[in-house]
């Protein structure tokens, strides 16, 4: 039968706000139905949007009332139905284990076994030396993650990914505490952290002896579909570069709090690689950005602003150690402009988390400042989440390249006015982000695979490709307008609204990638909001 009722495919914990959204042209009644086919509720969905994004009229109900534990699915009067989903207070657990994995699944220069990793299984790969880019020198740079799709590693993503992961441990410790990983070794730390730590090795093995990060570690350009250990063009190591060793501090600036209670060494070193990143980080001047080398034709990366890194390095070691060249350098930066966002080339929402939760001394004007900001960077994602049928707060103009970074990244900034105001509206429009990547948008598809009822089958993500089947816990880069893959080409035309510029195809690497740092803000944010249904 024909859906046009959309919901979480995953469910819902019983304290949410529940929503429907059906496509139609008039207001229409449902029933929520529990799975043995017993009417539980009978609602209207009568809230009519004009949706621009998706070029469609929707109407919206309220089901919020229905909170027993269960299966339910959907039936409109005109006997439709949804995909079945569950209300529980375990709702999320497995998205979450499985997303989690990825880390694991993910992991380069490892072996991978069948006893762990299943169908993905794989000897270790890209154990040979890196040279650097002009022949200067060669080191040992094996482990960290494979960034996405390809098998790049990339020291600001791999940061992001990190710290979104940190934050989300940090929030919701019973939830991540809870993560089981793939392979079980002896460890003094717990999984979650055991999998972060795999990636803060590795970057500081990108680390130069004065303090500088390499900006990569790739070959010259982009393999075909092969598993990982049949890559065995000469690893590349690119140029350093502000951003990744900015960020680099920053992230071993904050990861000393969560490892120090566990290995006081593995701490210290942490910070001392820390301080020396922002040592060299505070010589570097390198206007335009990254750029590859002409030889290099993977992902670049490139970003030509790197003031936002700076200014999270500085309120992360402020935060962490105290001084006040720290906390001068960053209201310097803040004086001037009150940075924001989650993305890879848009830092500033952890510089300001790390300056509002500091026990040091601040700047009362500064900190009212970036809460001013921030507020109202979350009242600019609720408008736009009130004009859309699924509540996403997203403009037609949003669809880009990792549309649903924007999704998950514009959730967490309304979590943070929830938290900064304990104002409900901003919760439950961050818990409808969630509602949106788990099924609830236009494509009635979950976006991440393996979960859910109708997920993603198709990434654009070599090892799922080489094994034909989805890598489970992943979550899709979802619709972009722009076209840019051929898959998206031939199927898509540029009159085709743009929250369903999605093909869910292996060769849309625009709209059908993965990569860590999407799945880090999907879970940061997950950890987040259930944390508060806690």
């Amino acid at each position: 039968m024909y859906r046009k009722i959309y919901i979480d495919q995953c469910g819902y914990l019983p304290s949410m706000t529940k929503k429907v959204t059906v496509c139609s042209d008039k207001p229409i009644g449902f029933n929520v139905m529990t799975s043995d086919g017993r009417c539980v509720y009978v609602g209207q969905a009568d809230r009519r949007v004009e949706n621009a994004a998706a070029k469609e009229v929707d109407y919206i109900g309220d089901f919020s009332a229905v909170t027993a534990p269960g299966l339910y699915y959907i039936m409109t009067h005109d006997h439709c139905e949804s995909e079945t989903f569950c209300i529980g207070e375990d709702t999320y657990r497995d998205v979450f284990q499985k997303s989690t994995a990825f880390f694991y699944l993910q992991r380069c220069g490892h072996d991978i076994p069948e006893s762990a990793g299943g169908l993905y299984a794989h000897c270790a790969c890209h154990t040979g030396i890196a040279v650097a880019y002009d022949g200067t020198e060669s080191r040992d740079v094996t482990g960290g993650w494979h960034d996405a799709g390809d098998y790049g590693r990339y020291v600001g993503p791999g940061a992001m990914a990190v710290a979104q992961m940190l934050y989300a441990y940090e929030r919701n410790e019973a939830l991540c505490s809870s993560y089981e990983s793939p392979e079980k070794t002896a460890s003094p730390f717990p999984a979650f952290l055991e999998e972060m730590k795999y990636e803060l090795d590795w970057m500081m093995k990108m680390q130069r002896a004065d303090g500088a990060l390499y900006h990569k570690a790739t070959c010259n350009s982009f393999c075909g579909f092969i598993m990982p250990e049949d890559e065995k063009e000469q690893m590349v190591l690119s140029p350093v570069s502000v951003t990744a060793t900015g960020d680099f501090a920053a992230v071993c600036a904050m990861a000393v709090r969560f490892y120090e209670k566990y290995d006081a060494d593995y701490a210290k070193k942490l910070a001392d690689a820390s301080v020396k990143a922002y040592e060299a980080m505070k010589q570097m001047e390198l206007p335009g950005g990254f750029k590859n080398p002409p030889e290099i034709t993977t992902g670049e990366y490139g970003d030509p602003i790197d003031t936002d890194e700076r200014y999270w390095a500085a309120a992360e070691l402020y935060k962490a150690f105290g001084k006040e060249e720290y906390k001068n350098d960053f209201e310097a930066i803040a004086k001037e402009k009150i940075y924001q966002g989650y993305g890879w080339s848009d830092m500033g929402s952890y510089g300001n988390l790390a300056y509002l939760s500091t026990s040091y001394p601040v700047d009362e004007t500064v900190k009212a400042s970036v809460i001013a900001a921030m507020l109202a960077s979350a009242d600019r994602h609720l408008a736009a989440a009130e004009t859309d049928g699924y509540a996403t707060a997203m403009t037609a103009r949003s669809y880009v390249w990792g549309s649903n970074l924007s999704v998950a990244n514009n959730g967490l900034q309304l979590y943070d006015a929830w938290k900064l105001t304990g104002d409900r509206k901003y919760y439950d429009a961050a818990c409808a982000q969630i509602h949106y990547l788990l099924g609830r948008n236009p494509m009635g598809l979950c976006y991440v695979t393996g979960c859910g009822t109708n997920a993603i089958k198709h990434p654009h993500h070599r090892p799922s490709g080489c094994r034909g089947k989805a890598m489970p816990g992943m979550l899709s880069g979802g619709p972009c307008d722009w076209l840019a893959d051929e898959a998206a080409k031939d199927l898509l035309t540029k009159d085709t609204a743009p929250a369903k510029c999605l093909v869910d195809m292996t060769g849309s690497y625009s709209t059908n990638e993965v990569t860590i740092y999407w799945n880090s803000a999907f879970l940061q944010l997950l950890a987040s909001v259930i944390s508060s249904n806690n």
